[in-house]
């Protein structure tokens, strides 16, 4: 009796402080990944484990929890344009795995299909049946048939449209459209070789746009081998490639090179990290409410561990 009166008022103060999260409309909540060195994830911590400072200023964390038990929502992102033409079978296993590893029944995804536009695959669903069609239908010409994720792209650099790839375009509306309007753990998995050739969103917009959902975003690296065509295109897939890694490591998640056969081990690590991310809330003090973007930095009391999460947010403006 007294076990279950325990879990009662349990269930009733973690109701409460999320109503009062809620409330707070203020309040910064910053989601982190706490490990020891070896990856293993750092359980059972408390908030006097933790130092937050907001634009160097150390800051009192209000609100607490680890999100163990809290559903997932997932934006699945692949990449099916034509540098990505050879990994779209690739793409579809790796989607429909995280599904059935990663994915709960309490849990709900979407998917994203990018190539010279961004479609929505599949709203956010927690039906298997209607995650398994979408998934047979990434790459084929009815996954691209759906509605376009966030309006036609229009093209930054490029006169007719986006090009082949508008990856920052589909990121940026997953995050802004499908993820920042739910509340909870929320992540993206990107499959691409980040190669982006014109889309009116920056891959700023898409680091400042997960970061204000909230989103840890993981990437899944597939490079074409078409890349040591010439020296130059080498050069350039790689530069480019490379903000795959900014985009996880700016939003607290972890970059991926191509998993060949591991990819059973990468999707563990992602869930493990996942199913034990620990929650931070915290209040501005009246003058740091600037508008301005405020670098966070978390760390933990303890040496041994390691602490993963964005790197900033942008502050709302005091009432005038």
């Amino acid at each position: 009796m007294k076990t279950c009166l325990a879990v009662f008022a349990a269930c009733v103060l973690n109701a409460q402080q999320r109503a009062d999260i809620r409330v707070d409309v203020d309040l910064v909540t910053v989601t982190c990944s706490v490990t020891d060195r070896g990856g293993a994830p750092a359980k059972n911590l408390r908030p006097e484990d933790f130092i937050l400072n907001d634009n160097g200023a150390a800051q009192t964390i209000k609100h607490f929890w680890q999100e163990s038990d809290l559903p997932l929502t997932v934006g699945l992102v692949a990449d099916v344009s034509g540098s990505q033409a050879g990994f779209i079978k690739n793409h579809r296993d790796a989607v429909a795995r995280f599904l059935t590893q990663v994915v709960g029944p309490r849990d709900r995804a979407m998917l994203v299909s990018v190539a010279q536009q961004a479609w929505l695959v599949a709203d956010l669903t927690n039906s298997a049946d209607t995650l398994q069609d979408a998934v047979e239908r990434i790459g084929r010409r009815d996954g691209s048939a759906g509605p376009l994720l966030g309006g036609r792209c229009k093209g930054a650099r490029i006169r007719f449209g986006c090009g082949g790839t508008a990856l920052w375009h589909g990121l940026y509306f997953t995050a802004r459209q499908g993820l920042r309007p739910v509340d909870g753990r929320k992540a993206m998995i990107v499959l691409s070789d980040g190669m982006d050739t014109g889309s009116d969103r920056s891959l700023t917009d898409v680091i400042e746009a997960a970061q204000s959902a909230d989103t840890v975003v993981y990437t899944i690296k597939y490079l074409s081998p078409i890349r040591f065509a010439s020296p130059t295109l080498t050069i350039l897939t790689a530069v480019k490639s490379r903000s795959l890694e900014r985009l996880a490591h700016e939003t607290g998640g972890h970059p991926f090179g191509n998993p060949g056969d591991k990819l059973a081990e990468v999707f563990t690590q992602i869930e493990n990290e996942l199913r034990n991310l620990y929650v931070l809330g915290f209040t501005p003090a009246e003058e740091a409410r600037d508008g301005k973007f405020h670098k966070l930095e978390v760390k933990t009391v303890r040496k041994d561990l390691v602490v993963r999460t964005r790197t900033g947010y942008h502050a709302r403006e005091k009432d005038r």
